[in-house]
């Protein structure tokens, strides 16, 4: 989008804001960045936020949803296909969570650090978009236990160690590393399908969707 004598229209600008305020985030945390550091990252008067912005809050706000929105369109893709049985379905939401985290290796690092930064309906409305993306996750195993795929004795700790593990992805990944996005999700996935496979299950993998090549 052109610029009007040197400044840069509406929407652009609003996702400068963005920028600055997620890069902040991330290295001095939320509560010590200030509405001052945002606008002097952008080269805005403090006031002149207002214009693109409602507060240091609702930029949280954007960060969170932006973290988990498309993951959570990804894995509800991936549930509602019939064709999939449980352990191809899980191959597919690891791979799905490990390629988001390295895509918005920023917007998750804030939002896995910062998430109880918010309160009131943006709490609620954040918590439940994190609930049901567990809650998709523990289906998945709990079916795969249920028609004998999996063993486990604790659907819910299995689901949090795949989440834990995905999330920690955050921590060490570096874009021009020794693996791929794509080769780490693979072999995360063999590690939690191994840990769940029942004694005579096979585990065929499925047509991988994800196609990164960024190192990891």
């Amino acid at each position: 989008m052109a610029r009007r004598n040197g400044v840069s229209p509406p929407r652009e600008r609003s996702e400068e804001v963005y920028r600055a305020a997620l890069r902040l985030f991330r290295e001095k945390g939320y509560h010590a960045t200030s509405m001052q550091d945002i606008a002097a990252a952008v080269g805005l008067y403090k006031g002149s936020l207002y214009h693109y912005i409602a507060g240091k809050e609702d930029l949280l706000v954007q960060v969170f949803e932006r973290a988990m929105g498309t993951l959570l369109a990804d894995v509800e893709q991936i549930v509602a296909d019939t064709s999939l049985g449980p352990s191809a379905q899980l191959r597919l939401i690891v791979q799905a969570h490990v390629c988001c985290v390295s895509d918005n290796l920023d917007a998750l690092t804030v939002y896995l650090h910062e998430f109880r930064a918010l309160a009131g309906e943006s709490l609620a409305t954040v918590r439940a978009q994190r609930d049901r993306y567990a809650q998709l996750v523990a289906d998945t195993v709990r079916r795969g236990v249920r028609i004998g795929e999996f063993e486990t004795p604790d659907v819910g700790v299995a689901t949090l160690g795949l989440l834990g593990m995905c999330n920690w992805v955050c921590q060490w990944y570096r874009p021009g590393g020794r693996l791929g996005p794509a080769e780490i999700g693979g072999y995360f996935a063999d590690l939690i399908l191994s840990g769940l496979k029942g004694p005579s299950v096979s585990t065929p993998e499925p047509a991988r969707r994800v196609s990164h090549r960024t190192s990891a």
